[in-house]
């Protein structure tokens, strides 16, 4: 599953008209023991379903009869699985030739149930079999539906744990079995399944029963259906050197959308070729369809049938780059995840980083391989380093988290799993090399193929296809352990660094209370010369064998910071605009981190930024003034405001203008090399928005007023956004209520992103009030209202509105919130820089995790934010109102 970076900001709040609860569960009987609020105890393993559903999306509910063949291992009066919300008529179990009643009892709202039996269940081979009906989900979860113009549509969302809102079962990553799929539609409504279909036969009164092959096994959380009256595009999979056969292939969206299709029609079979030519191994499922829908926010590996929201999948043929590039990773994140996660699964979710860190990386990979130019390897970088700034606080998670509970497993899927585990990969491939690392990947896949993994596994099998068992401790001290490791460089005038480690801390996180090390790849570049040493304790030396400057961090790869004494910086930024981009991304970062942490001055900072200036590569170009830019929220006297703005400018105008005059008509840079295409509309968007150039952001709102005109003048798609954002805050309401408008008559994925996005930027007390309102209008997704406010928790206003929404409204404002996002809410006010905001916040969702489903986690990391910020504040607001003013 891929998640927005952000996922706390892209899936989790829902105004009140979108409320949807779940049955409360029925009391509970007798139990057979503590209800499992984790793992189910192992009386039962399932070794087959069959699920035969009525789905009619025009309708609130849907119908369904599941059978589940199991393995009994020892007699059962009664049994615990999985089932959430589901109203059950009838549950038997066949045992032995004969049928046996059961009850079916929901017993905790995250969707243990339980079933007792008439008479107990001999140990053995028994069928569980159960009609019901349940409710279609309204977000993305369970079997949900929406409306896209005059049609209803449904789809699926399962992981981690919503299959049990489809059919009761055994809802647990370790359980993989084949699937035997069923699905009565309206005549004429397009089915699609994980497999392909075997039948379709009338079922009376204008309907179709549509039967599909059974599956490879599978875990619940992959199972996939989606029905409506879509449009379909083949793709062409031909045979390769890996896979022997051509693919049926097809790219699906709702009707009217084929065009948008043609890409991932035509592009994506390439990406899949590139991953079967790096494993080794043939896709490994029967039919590959990628299907996008407006609700899906991310994308999720289903086997065979891979979702996508409209935006990653559909695409103009002048789609900006950074669309472009979406694609790219997520298509690439999404069928890296058929190897790794569906072909082998881990066996819970304490292990889903073998899922989400490896399809990060590989996605990474491939989409730099599949169109270069994109900027995907520096935007990689730029994701773990903002892993980095989550994993340097107080409290955090290591990527292998021990997960005990249902509500521990939403926390696993954040920038730890995905960014900081994409990242520590690449380290350890740029380390071992990558001809020795794709070995053990191989090996791992082979040896695991269509079963599951854990930890142990993978690392025994790393260490044997490569080679390497020195490899493991590395694995294992960046895998087990929370915190950045932060590598104390000095050279010692002999051709050697002196080296030492410890936790990265910056200002306003408290010291550990025992130190910690790691087993750190520390690798430095002179000229084309690496030299590299496995730093395993808290000191040690890298005898550098090349000539010139040496670089710290050689490519960026490594997952740690260094900091460097102020000589050393001073050498490092003579020669910054020469730097590879990575490296240049690598000490920016680093530089900034070493302020943070109360070493660098402010002023060196400065100075950092404008050696960076002339860089070639907009990441390393901008990532120092972006990250000035976050000292505005110290509450900044006007006067270093205004130094602030100032130095914006000149961290921008000048590069912007030699790059020529601004126009944002399409096709005015046509031919332009994609990197100077991108950096122009950086530095654009910096300069208008952290800058406040007034002439720039008149010519952006007039852009947006064109756009919008009885007869509009057509804007670049890729300066779209950022015009309207600011139309929005310069023209106000007026602005907004026409926007609006355009929205709501849009079939265009992409412009109705554009709109929903810059709406959320409202920063006045009338704007703010105006997209609150929009959050209820039934013109917008529900993905869309949940962007629009997730949106307005960027800005200071906005902030507070939502802050006194969820004080005065609690229950209302979470009720159409999915229950995997819920615990993510408190995340939203980590933006805070205030004691009594931190204590309000603090106040307000302390009471309520478990309404939330979770969130401690969550929660201590938002209040860390916050109290890092004072104490940023109290540490340094002097020195940097001195440095601007």
């Amino acid at each position: 599953m891929r998640l927005p970076l952000l996922a706390s900001t892209a899936l989790v709040l829902a105004a009140p008209a979108l409320a949807q609860q779940a049955p409360a569960p029925a009391p509970a009987t007798t139990a057979p023991g503590p209800v499992p609020l984790g793992q189910l105890p192992d009386t039962a393993r399932p070794t087959a379903y069959r699920i035969d559903l009525t789905v009619r999306p025009e309708r609130e509910r849907f119908t369904g009869h599941a059978e589940v063949d199991a393995e009994l291992r020892r007699a059962t009066p009664s049994l615990y699985l999985h089932g959430n919300g589901l109203a059950v008529s009838k549950a038997v179990a066949r045992v032995g030739g004969r049928t046996v009643s059961a009850r079916y009892t929901q017993v905790d709202t995250s969707g243990v149930a339980r079933l007792d039996f008439a008479t107990p269940l001999p140990a053995g081979r028994v069928t569980l079999a159960f009609d019901y009906d349940a409710p279609f989900m309204t977000g993305a979860e369970g079997l949900y539906r929406a409306k896209v113009g005059d049609d209803w549509y449904a789809w699926t969302q399962m992981e981690p744990i919503d299959a049990r809102r489809m059919f009761p079962g055994f809802d647990e990553p370790g359980f993989k079995t084949p699937f035997t799929l069923s699905v009565t539609a309206a005549s004429g409504q397009q089915v699609f399944a994980n497999t392909p279909e075997t039948a379709a036969t009338p079922a009376g009164a204008g309907l179709t029963r549509h039967v599909f092959a059974a599956s490879k096994p599978l875990p619940t959380y992959l199972v996939a259906i989606a029905v409506g009256p879509f449009d379909v595009v083949p793709g062409d999979a031909p045979a390769n050197a890996v896979r022997k056969t051509a693919l049926p292939y097809r790219a699906i969206a709702t009707k009217g959308q084929a065009e948008r299709l043609r890409l991932a029609a035509t592009e994506g079979p390439k990406i899949l070729a590139l991953h079967e030519r790096y494993f080794g191994i043939p896709y490994p499922y029967e039919k590959l369809d990628q299907i996008a829908g407006p609700v899906m926010s991310g994308a999720m590996e289903n086997a065979g049938l891979v979702t996508y929201n409209d935006t990653l999948l559909l695409l103009d043929p002048d789609a900006p780059a950074s669309q472009r590039r979406g694609f790219g990773t997520v298509v690439a994140h999404e069928l890296a995840h058929q190897w790794f996660g569906d072909l082998v699964t881990p066996k819970w979710w304490t292990d889903i980083w073998l899922n989400e860190s490896f399809a990060e990386w590989a996605g990474n990979r491939v989409g730099e391989i599949w169109q270069p130019g994109l900027g995907t390897d520096v935007a990689q970088l730029a994701e773990a380093f903002t892993a980095m700034d989550t994993d340097s606080r107080a409290v955090g998670r290591p990527i292998r988290q021990e997960i005990t509970r249902n509500d521990q497993i939403a926390s696993a899927f954040d920038s730890i799993t995905y960014q900081k585990g994409g990242q520590v990969l690449t380290m350890v491939e740029r380390y071992l090399g990558a001809e020795k690392f794709r070995k053990g990947v191989q090996f791992h896949l082979n040896r695991f193929r269509y079963a599951n993994a854990a930890a142990d596994d993978f690392f025994e099998s790393m260490a044997t296809g490569s080679g390497d068992p020195g490899i493991v401790p590395v694995f294992r001290s960046f895998v087990t352990q929370t915190g950045v490791p932060v590598i104390r460089i000095r050279a010692d005038g002999a051709g050697r660094w002196q080296l030492s480690q410890q936790r990265y801390r910056p200002i306003g996180v408290a010291a550990q209370p025992a130190p910690q090390t790691w087993t750190v790849p520390v690798c430095a570049r002179q000229g084309e010369t690496r030299s590299c040493t496995l730093l395993g304790s808290a000191t040690g030396t890298l005898t550098l064998r090349g000539s010139g400057v040496a670089v710290p961090n050689a490519d960026g790869a490594g997952y740690w910071r260094y900091s460097l004494d102020d000589a050393g910086w001073a050498g490092l930024l003579k020669g910054a605009d020469t730097l590879p981009a990575r490296e240049a991304m690598a000490a920016a970062d680093s530089l900034w981190a070493d302020f943070l942490a109360g070493n660098a001055s402010f002023a060196r900072v400065i100075a950092g930024a404008r050696a960076f200036a002339a860089h070639r590569e907009r990441s390393a170009t901008l990532q120092l003034p972006q990250a000035i830019a976050e000292v505005e929220q110290l509450d900044l006297s006007p006067a270093a405001t205004a130094g602030l703005r100032r130095l914006a400018g000149e961290l921008s105008l000048p590069r912007l203008r030699a790059l020529g005059a601004v126009s944002f008509a399409p096709g005015a840079y046509a031919g332009e090399e994609t990197g100077q295409a991108l950096l122009r509309q950086n530095l654009v968007d910096y300069a208008a928005q952290t800058a406040r150039d007034a002439a720039l952001r008149s010519q952006l709102a007039e852009a947006a007023e064109g756009a919008l005109a009885a007869t509009p003048r057509a804007i670049d798609p890729s300066y779209r956004e950022l015009a309207f954002a600011v139309a929005v805050e310069d023209r106000g309401v007026v602005f907004m209520n026409r926007l609006r408008d355009a929205l709501a008559a849009s079939g265009d994925p992409l412009f109705r992103s554009h709109a929903v996005r810059a709406l959320g930027r409202a920063s006045s007390a009338a704007e703010v009030a105006r997209a609150l309102e929009l959050t209820r209008d039934p013109a917008l997704q529900s993905t869309e209202r949940l962007t629009l406010m997730t949106r307005l928790a960027g800005q200071k206003l906005g902030r507070d509105a939502l802050l006194a929404l969820f004080t005065r409204d609690f229950d209302g404002a979470i009720a159409g919130v999915p229950a995997f996002a819920r615990a993510r809410i408190p995340t939203l006010f980590g933006g805070y820089c205030s004691a009594d905001k931190a204590e309000a916040v603090e106040a307000l969702f302390r009471p309520r995790l478990a309404t939330l489903g979770g969130g401690e986690l969550e929660l201590s990391q938002a209040l860390g934010a916050i109290r890092q910020c004072v104490a940023l504040r109290a540490a340094k607001r002097a020195e940097v109102e001195a440095a601007l003013r």
